[in-house]
């Protein structure tokens, strides 16, 4: 079966099964702090591809997703979207190894688990514009968000980051010079998402 032809019940099936290898890991891995794990793991996977009915959002490959943890959102991204290149960043040992035995046993081509902080590869010029599209789920401030995109992503490279009631006062800590386009979306789940290019 080619990627790009993935039927939407082989998605379903897939994102199904990422969600039960979360749900398995989760109190070993402190994957997700929650009593109701499943329930909770199907809002954020839900909440993940929120941004696929976002028709501003481009979502163009090489995406990369910062702390991505459990492999949210970037996983049920490319899931959803089999034709995305993703590199999903975690700085946790034991987070990687989980992510890259679930890609694996996914069969999930063009993912590639990087086990380091974000700190520490914008400063290696493998990744400096390598990137098209920034995507983070409560990884970190928008000041720090936009200071990694400076970096690793390409002229015109959209970030996309899923925030709660705290984006208004890190937005007004954060430099937006060199960003435009922004634009935030209060969605029905009170998740909040915001979106900017860089220049």
């Amino acid at each position: 079966m080619h990627l790009s032809t993935i039927s939407q019940p082989d998605v379903d099936n897939l994102l199904a099964i990422y969600r039960d290898k979360v749900a398995k890991a989760s109190k070993k891995l402190n994957l997700v702090s929650r009593q109701d794990v499943k329930n909770l793991l199907d809002r954020l996977i839900n909440e993940s591809l929120q941004l696929l009915s976002w028709d501003i959002c481009r979502l163009v490959s090489p995406m990369i997703d910062i702390g991505t943890g459990a492999g949210i959102p970037g996983i049920p991204l490319r899931i959803k979207k089999p034709d995305l290149a993703v590199v999903l960043l975690e700085s946790n040992r034991r987070k990687s190894l989980f992510l890259r035995k679930t890609v694996d046993e996914l069969k999930l081509d063009n993912v590639e688990v990087i086990c380091n902080r974000a700190e520490n590869i914008i400063c290696d010029s493998t990744f400096t514009g390598r990137f098209n599209t920034l995507v983070s789920r409560a990884a970190a401030p928008m000041s720090s968000l936009l200071q990694w995109g400076e970096c690793l992503l390409r002229p015109g490279g959209e970030l996309i980051a899923w925030k709660g009631s705290s984006l208004d006062s890190e937005l007004k800590k954060a430099d937006l010079a060199g960003w435009d386009e922004i634009k935030i979306w209060d969605h029905a789940s009170k998740v909040t998402l915001i979106r900017m290019v860089k220049l």
